[in-house]
């Protein structure tokens, strides 16, 4: 196993626009996935690393006071930072985290009564937190510090500051990359790791794999395809909406438009058919409507007119015939017929009608001839008036109109009044004429005007509601195309996605396998003896569904992962996740800050904890915080090259940080520190020098029991529970001594002399009352090393 996973693959956007042409999707659907590809995020400008700390500096910050920095190797190695719960230890992983990130996961999703800690009770100063940054390319060191100014977590301000001048937080950390190769692991992320959605984990994998474009392609897809669905579901709701509206509309085109919306598929060319102003046949209501509305009548002035002239027409007649006019004009016809006569029979002199002999001469024809010609003149007058007359008549019948074809269906009472008008044409009589066309049309007229003003009235009021609806139809065009284009746009997004799923699957599990891989190995370390197998580790699901499936099999047989895991495997199972992560080779962090990762393990666990750190310390910096001493013995068993810093906590937070080579030698290094201090008054000592001195002899006999446990054939795992159980100093003893725990002193009396047995009644009895009388403080320390030694060399 290495400690990351393979080379980074090329860029999935090339990759996806590559397979393109093989992809199966016809040209559009090609395009529309062009469309959908997401702008590639541009990365800050941080380092390109690797990056390493060189120290972890708190002043005023969770369990430290005064400044105290934590030194780090900028190199790859393991460094255990040990002390005891309170001591401030993790105050320094969280002081890393705070100054890189702006925020520590410890508090993430907490209520805000868990971020009143992070100013140190005992420190009046401005809290203050800092990093000390080296890059592996050789560029310049720097210092990212953070600084409060004021009583809220948030009211704090960045600086970087480097040697040439100050800079940005991304001109050396890129943010992004921060957040996706994450190099902090405190304790509550272990438990979240696992605890929290299944879709964050799914997610923080899925974008470890560079999947993210995949999954943020698909979600553009998802949109787009939300977008056409609305669009369409709009139509539908729409096109509901305006048919019970046309219902409701008395208008022939409301009619066919709800003809043309109705079907399963709507005619879109008809409704702009009759949009553009096309009518219905001439025989429907609204044609009906207009052509009343333009109805003709007779022209009532020609019409008073002619009745007029005829009237006068016929006066003149009548005057005319009772006149010496008409007199004449009878006259001249019978002497014209005379003239006519002599004029065939010139010989003939006689009168053809009295008979009178010789009357008919030359002479008579030329008096007769003069007579006529004077009797013209007279009968002209009769003439005019009987041609002026039938012209009148004439003229009066050419204004009588008979019934129009298309109203003779539809309007009798104005049919019947039309024929009395109608017949008029076929009177003679001049002044039954006059009258009978006056009468006519009087009535016909004001029967046509009222037709007309209600038909252009009903006209009016069709149309004003058809024009409002006209608008409504229109809209609904408009979405019904909308809804079209959204019908064929969303087939291309399914084709997209169908095929996107199909990619996504294959380069999930291909990028996927060499995580996959890496974590089963850190699994198989941790957790060598458990009945539990971690196998394959894919991602499954989408949208809402997304998870993580762990293949975990409990003595050869599958089983549900998390519910047959205890909560040291479950831990287990969070770091054999976050390791591939963090050391993914794509990261500039060349560094990781792993907090109190030895809870709930067991020592089996603990041992192969210490080989991982061991194995990925071999290319990475590993800074591991814990309060539990079995890493360090872990570490120490194994012959693991560790930096070991013990951290310490004093009064009003004083933080001290001493490398140890082991327990025994901190706390006699303590001690020893304790007793040489002239300055310490007697009673203090009193109080403190004893119960160090008890810390010291409690890890020697911690020790000797554990190898005289294994020496008799327990367990590790039973060996620490018996361990675990034992709890008091002379229950220690009783363990490695082999013997009961009321006859510890008498042993120890024995194998070490009597003044073994006095150092432990002092030392004990430092936990029963509020001061031991420790007489000469170096003396006292010089015994428990002579005893811890003399333990530890069992």
């Amino acid at each position: 196993m290495t400690d990351g996973a393979e080379p980074v693959p090329e860029p999935l956007r090339d990759l996806l626009l590559s397979r393109l042409p093989d992809s199966g999707l016809t040209p559009s659907a090609q395009e529309l996935l062009r469309e959908l590809l997401p702008d590639t995020p541009s990365r800050g400008t941080g380092r390109a690393g690797p990056v390493y700390l060189r120290s972890v500096t708190a002043t005023g910050w969770r369990g430290i006071g005064p400044a105290t920095t934590l030194e780090l190797r900028p190199e790859p190695g393991l460094t255990v930072i040990a002390g005891r719960n309170g001591s401030g230890k993790s105050s320094f992983a969280e002081a890393a985290e705070m100054a890189l990130t702006g925020d520590n996961f410890r508090w993430q999703g907490r209520t805000q009564v868990w971020k009143q800690g992070w100013r140190n009770l005992h420190h009046g100063a401005d809290p203050q937190v800092s990093v000390d940054l080296t890059f592996g390319d050789g560029s310049d060191p720097a210092t990212v510090r953070r600084a409060w100014h004021g009583e809220q977590l948030a009211d704090s301000v960045t600086v970087v500051e480097t040697p040439d001048a100050a800079a940005e937080l991304n001109d050396v950390i890129d943010p992004e990359e921060l957040s996706l190769y994450r190099p902090f692991l405190p304790y509550s992320e272990l438990g979240a790791l696992i605890n929290g959605p299944l879709s964050a984990l799914h997610d923080a994998l899925s974008e470890i794999l560079g999947l993210e474009l995949l999954s943020d392609t698909d979600a553009n897809a998802k949109e787009l395809a939300k977008s056409l669905n609305d669009t369409v579901k709009a139509r539908d709701g729409f096109t509901t909406t305006v048919l019970r509206e046309l219902a409701e509309l008395n208008d022939p085109r409301a009619a066919e438009v709800a003809a043309a919306l109705g079907g399963r598929r709507p005619d879109l060319d008809r409704v702009r058919t009759l949009l553009e102003g096309h009518t219905v046949a001439d025989d429907n209501a609204l044609a009906r409507l207009r052509r009343l509305a333009a109805l003709e009548a007779p022209e009532r002035q020609a019409v008073t007119a002619a009745i007029k002239r005829l009237r006068m027409a016929a006066a003149d007649a009548e005057d005319v015939r009772h006149s010496s006019a008409e007199d004449a004009r009878r006259l001249i016809g019978l002497l014209e017929g005379a003239l006519l006569h002599r004029r065939r029979h010139p010989e003939t002199v006689d009168c053809p009608v009295c008979g009178a002999q010789g009357r008919l001469d030359q002479r008579w024809a030329e008096s007769a001839r003069a007579q006529v010609e004077r009797l013209e003149h007279e009968a002209a007058e009769a003439l005019s008036a009987r041609v002026e007359l039938a012209a009148a008549l004439r003229d009066l019948h050419d204004l009588v109109h008979p019934v129009p074809a298309w109203l003779q269906a539809d309007e009798p009472a104005l049919v019947a009044i039309w024929r009395d008008w109608a017949a008029c044409r076929t009177i003679q009589d001049p002044r039954e004429l006059a009258d009978g066309a006056e009468r006519a049309e009087a009535v016909l007229g004001d029967a046509c005007l009222q037709t007309r003003e209600d038909a252009a009235l009903r006209l009016a009021e069709q149309d004003g509601r058809w024009q409002s609806m006209a608008g409504r139809v229109a809209e609904w065009l408009r979405q019904a195309e909308a809804a079209e284009a959204a019908d064929d746009r969303n087939k291309l997004v399914k084709a997209v996605r169908a095929w996107l799923r199909k990619v996504t699957d294959e380069l999930r599990d291909a990028r996927l396998k060499p995580f996959a891989d890496q974590s089963q190995a850190v699994w198989k370390l941790l957790c060598e003896r458990s009945s539990v197998a971690l196998g394959s580790i894919s991602l499954a699901g989408a949208s809402n569904q997304r998870k993580v499936v762990l293949d975990v099999a409990v003595d050869a047989i599958d089983a549900p992962a998390f519910s047959v895991m205890s909560q040291g495997e479950l831990h287990s199972l969070a770091l054999s996740l976050f390791m591939p992560r963090a050391t993914h080779p794509s990261s500039p962090f060349n560094f990781l800050v792993i907090d109190d990762p030895v809870q709930s393990m067991d020592p089996e666990k603990v041992e192969g904890l210490a080989k991982v750190l061991d194995l990925y310390a071999r290319h990475r910096q590993v800074a591991v915080f814990t309060h539990d001493t079995r890493l360090e013995e872990a570490i120490r068993r194994l012959g693991i090259t560790a930096t070991i810093k013990r951290v310490s906590r004093q009064t009003d937070s004083v933080v001290h940080l001493v490398p140890v080579s082991d327990p025994v030698s901190q706390a006699l290094d303590e001690a020893r520190a304790i007793a040489l201090d002239v300055n310490l008054p007697q009673d203090v000592a009193d109080r403190v020098l004893p119960a160090m001195c008890r810390v010291a002899l409690e890890a020697a006999f911690l020790g000797a029991a554990r190898k005289t446990l294994r020496a008799a054939g327990v367990g590790r795992r039973a060996a620490e529970e018996k361990i675990a159980k034992a709890g008091p100093l002379t229950a220690l003893a009783s363990l490695a001594l082999s013997v009961e725990r009321g006859a510890v002193l008498e042993a120890l009396a024995v194998e070490h002399g009597p003044w073994a047995k006095v150092l432990i009644r002092q030392v004990n009895g430092a936990s029963h009352q509020a001061a031991v009388q420790v007489g000469d403080r170096k003396e006292l320390v010089r015994r428990t090393e002579r005893l811890a030694k003399a333990v530890q060399a069992r």
